[in-house]
């Protein structure tokens, strides 16, 4: 998965991405999932991962979309990645 679909996904989801995989309930990893095959279908159908809801905050100064609230930029297993510094702490 690249970082853009990550971000996304995440994003969706609210889970933070410094979250350990071996932490997540059986109901969040449910909820992933759905949301993953969502951001898929989603992306194909508009073309690309690119078109989706959170990458065009993905930059210095941007704010959520949802809530308002600073997005912060980090390297999570050596990977840049976007996250609302709000909703997913």
């Amino acid at each position: 998965m690249g970082n853009l679909l990550a971000d996304e996904v995440l994003w969706q989801s609210g889970q933070s991405p410094s979250r350990r995989a071996k932490t997540l309930t059986t109901e969040e990893l449910d909820e992933l999932r759905v949301v993953l095959r969502r951001a898929i279908r989603s992306a194909i159908k508009k073309g690309g991962v690119h078109t989706g809801e959170i990458i065009p905050f993905r930059k210095a100064d941007a704010a959520c979309p949802r809530c308002g609230a600073p997005m912060t930029r980090g390297t999570v297993g050596g990977r840049t990645t976007w996250w609302c510094s709000r909703e997913q702490s």
